[in-house]
């Protein structure tokens, strides 16, 4: 009968555990066995590609053509990647193919940060490289330049990104990502959106999958 009181005893001690524990947890709003929750990110947050604190800036004038043909255009190679800068302000391009690049194209162009990043189709009559035979330095990895309102940077081997004001693109082998205004999509359906398509989120990294839009600070290059 001993055994039994204290049996019964216990049971009740467990009971009134367990009642607190769970008084416990509905007063943190916390769900036994729950995930817990990630928190979406507020807002586009800026790329290691853009972040100029990582990079060292070079004398912009050694990539500038001074031939008449090449009407003031700059140009330089990282990797497998020429790029070219001008001849108007925020006007820049870049040549190669990502694997996730459409069939076809030869690169990507932003024009004026007003259109783009436009993927170069073959029908296109975007012209790459001098008219007069300028060889274009390499950009080092690490490095940065600034010229006519574009920043470029090369932030490890066989990789190059540009932006503009609101516009920017990033190139590797295996992925591109583009970066556009939030505005340049008028929704489904429409053939005013002035920017080529990201590729699904699956082919990029988790820190790009989010947001197609630079954030506001740091202010774009002059």
């Amino acid at each position: 009968m001993a055994d039994v009181s204290r049996l019964g005893l216990r049971s009740r001690i467990i009971r009134r555990t367990v009642g607190a524990l769970a008084a416990l947890v509905a007063a943190g709003g916390v769900a036994i066995g729950a995930p817990p929750a990630v928190a979406a990110p507020a807002g586009p947050t800026l790329p290691v590609e853009f972040d100029l604190a990582r990079y060292q800036p070079v004398d912009p004038t050694t990539y500038r053509s001074l031939a008449y043909a090449d009407n003031g255009r700059s140009f330089f190679t990282a990797g497998r990647w020429m790029c070219q800068i001008g001849q108007g302000y925020r006007y820049v391009g870049c040549k190669g193919h990502s694997a996730t690049a459409p069939r076809g194209a030869s690169g990507a162009a932003i024009a004026g940060d007003q259109q783009g990043p436009w993927w170069v189709m073959p029908d296109d009559t975007y012209h790459w490289g001098s008219r007069a035979g300028f060889r274009p330095p390499v950009l080092g990895v690490g490095k940065c330049v600034t010229i006519a309102g574009v920043t470029c940077t090369v932030p490890r081997p066989d990789v190059v990104a540009c932006r503009t004001g609101a516009r920017a693109l990033i190139f590797t082998p295996a992925w591109h990502k583009f970066f556009f205004p939030s505005w340049d999509t008028l929704g489904p359906g429409t053939s005013a959106v002035a920017h080529s398509p990201n590729p699904a989120p699956r082919y990029l990294p988790p820190r790009l999958q989010y947001w197609n839009q630079l954030p506001a600070s740091p202010p774009a290059p002059k």
